[in-house]
């Protein structure tokens, strides 16, 4: 969203403005260093209003992508990180399990002798992203997000871990036990 923004405040110069340094350099330049060598200001974002009900919230969010090409998923990986920095959203860890191995030995044909064994073999590879303290609905539009976006051939499991608050029937340790009959003989 920013580098949006912020191109469409470069073209919005003319090109006699914009300074021969930053045209006559052939290397790449970061969005960020255009920035500072036009010495544009940065635009605040938008203030989203907070519906009134309270929103779920999230201790941890586990994404688990399972594919049969570790090229597919090296690149998807490069999308959750690109998508995770994107919505400020904390990416604590990406785990490369070990991948899985299925064999088959079975006859080439129904009937075929047994000179005719053949070998198949399907690996599974895994990638595991965990991320930390999101919001219900951020955590409801990265996952839409990143699951229109899943490649073909690719399985994915979500787990989420809640928070709840304490039910009202748990006492606070501080409590003496005295109390908590007084307490308990009150309500019944």
């Amino acid at each position: 969203m920013f580098t949006r923004t912020f191109f469409n405040q470069l073209f919005l110069f003319k090109p006699s403005q914009i300074p021969l340094t930053i045209l006559s350099h052939r290397s790449i330049t970061t969005a960020a260093r255009l920035k500072k060598q036009l010495n544009i200001a940065a635009t605040p974002r938008p203030k989203i209003e907070q519906p009134a009900g309270s929103d779920e919230l999230y201790k941890r969010l586990y994404v688990e992508v399972r594919g049969h090409d570790p090229a597919v998923l090296d690149s998807y990986e490069k999308f959750v990180r690109l998508v995770s920095t994107e919505l400020d959203i904390q990416l604590t860890n990406i785990e490369n399990p070990p991948f899985f191995t299925e064999r088959w030995t079975l006859l080439r044909s129904k009937f075929a002798k047994k000179k005719y064994w053949r070998e198949y073999e399907i690996r599974t590879y895994y990638k595991k992203f965990h991320f930390k303290h999101l919001t219900g609905s951020t955590a409801s539009t990265f996952l839409e997000y990143v699951q229109r976006n899943l490649p073909e051939g690719v399985m994915m499991i979500v787990e989420r871990v809640r928070l709840e608050p304490f039910s009202e029937k748990l006492v606070p340790p501080s409590a003496s036990p005295s109390e908590i009959n007084t307490d308990q003989q009150q309500t019944s």
